[in-house]
């Protein structure tokens, strides 16, 4: 049976101190600092295999204490347990370790994690880990734990796997994404029905690793078919990874991770002229602009990927002559900035993506969440969309010439150039590159609040500030 919001609103209301849950993988070392911080008492769960990672990272000490003997205060802050019942929360520690056999162990626990008033925060190993299967049923029926989240959007990210994923809503809210190809699948691989002759790229599980996805890039159809029978032969793909597999154009440019925060708390305040004078620019209701301006775009990053990264550091005729499909194994991030004009799309398309998660799954999109984008250099025409079903807020008045998308050299009349975000992929939880942000802030999020403020930052200030104004029911799913 599925857990209802009200249900965890209701749980929420009752805490008097929220203790912050992080599954101890992904950006949790993020979402830990964060929590220390801002004077929150944390948990992470973990493996034998990982605990090294937070052993040997602790995230100790009071808010503003100055750490010099990190020993010492590591003795004093951090408790390290292999069972929840052995966390007492009138026991003076500020962090616990909690070690378990696997990550799915810690779902016995549920009713000890209520009793210690905590507060799950989501990322995409504990989806993956904990969630079960495709439609992450686990976190949606027995996992009766507050999360500050979107604890029913975090399965869109299995596409190809249910319905409604996050190419699903990407069409909902009418912001571009990549073309798919339909293909047939086949003992040996796949097969097109008619020669596609574009750059494609086929995305898909692993045979043997199902956490890990599989990437083949293709000059076209037929080099895909040809790619894919060698990695069946392999083993690296099989029937059942290909089922559910997409095959999608390539779109080229750079490469960047847009983290956002959407704070509840923000969107019901007044932001003064600003909330009416959005609504009057873009012709929409004040109550929109004011979820328009509390999805804060915090920070970007991009990826480095093995072994793609290492491969594009060799000549060029060495390239040609390695055999076999690289690896693209998320490995590193970087941070980035983008060129300024830029950002007013893609703060169109993350606001139309936002409000179409509230429009088809409210209360939609709670706290932090990442658009992924290939930034390309094409014709409006080929990847100005517009939603597929009509939402209250698309943006602003409809474009009808180049000045309108901000291009102010082009001919009237003419199709114009410009960049356009694609949307390559969408993370309705901590984004997994903010682990680089971690200590020195995210630089957007940082000059708005003249602090230094990670994405681990915010989500521990959204917490402490819905604590102290008795809403954290408003924060949680």
């Amino acid at each position: 049976m599925v857990i209802e919001r009200e249900e965890m609103q209701e749980v929420a209301r009752g805490y008097k101190e929220p203790i912050a849950l992080n599954l101890g993988s992904h950006s949790a070392l993020d979402a830990w600092q964060g929590q220390r911080n801002y004077g929150l008492r944390s948990i992470i769960y973990t493996t034998p295999g990982r605990a090294r990672i937070y052993l040997q990272n602790p995230m100790i000490g009071r808010e503003d204490e100055l750490i010099e003997d990190l020993p010492s205060l590591v003795g004093r802050d951090l408790r390290v347990v292999n069972d929840p019942n052995d966390i007492r929360k009138d026991d003076d520690w500020r962090a616990v370790i909690l070690i378990l056999d696997k990550y799915s162990d810690i779902v016995k626990y549920v009713d000890k994690l209520v009793d210690l008033e905590c507060l799950q925060i989501p990322n995409r190993a504990f989806s993956v880990y904990v969630g079960g299967d495709e439609r992450c049923s686990v976190i949606e029926d027995k996992f009766p734990i507050p999360i500050v989240g979107s604890r029913a959007l975090l399965k869109i990210e299995n596409r190809g796997e249910i319905e409604k994923d996050y190419y699903w809503f990407s069409e909902r809210a009418g912001i571009p994404h990549p073309r798919s190809y339909q293909f047939v699948v086949h003992e040996g691989g796949i097969r097109f029905k008619e020669f596609i002759d574009e750059p494609m790229l086929l995305k898909t599980e692993h045979a043997s690793r199902k956490f890990e996805r599989e990437f083949i890039f293709a000059a076209d159809s037929r080099d895909l078919e040809e790619k894919v029978a060698r990695e069946v032969e392999a083993g690296n793909l099989d029937r059942e990874s290909l089922e559910m597999a997409r095959v999608e154009q390539i779109v080229l440019g750079p490469h960047a991770n847009f983290n956002f925060f959407f704070s509840p708390l923000d969107a019901g305040s007044d932001w003064g002229d600003v909330d009416d004078w959005f609504a009057k620019l873009y012709n929409v209701s004040v109550e929109e602009a004011r979820i328009c301006l509390a999805n804060q775009l915090l920070s970007i990053d991009e990826r480095r990927e093995t072994i793609l990264d290492g491969l594009k550091r060799l000549p060029s005729d060495v390239q040609a002559k390695i055999r076999g499909a690289p690896s693209f194994e998320v490995t590193a991030h970087l941070m980035m900035s983008l060129r300024e004009s830029l950002l007013k799309d893609v703060h169109r398309y993350a606001d139309r993506f936002l409000l179409a998660c509230r429009e088809h799954a409210y209360p939609g999109i709670i706290g932090a969440w990442c658009l992924q984008t290939l930034i390309t250099w094409d014709r409006v025409s080929r990847y100005e969309l517009r939603p597929a079903i009509k939402l209250d807020f698309t943006g602003g008045a409809e474009v009808r010439t180049a000045a309108d998308y901000g291009l102010y050299d082009v001919p009237e009349g003419r199709d114009p150039y410009m960049h356009i975000p694609v949307t390559q992929d969408v993370a309705l939880r901590h984004g997994g590159g903010t682990n680089v942000h971690m200590g020195v802030g995210s630089q957007y999020a940082n000059a708005k609040y003249k602090r230094v403020m990670s994405t681990g930052d915010r989500i521990a200030l959204e917490i402490k500030r819905a604590w102290g104004m008795k809403q954290l029911h408003e924060i949680v799913t």
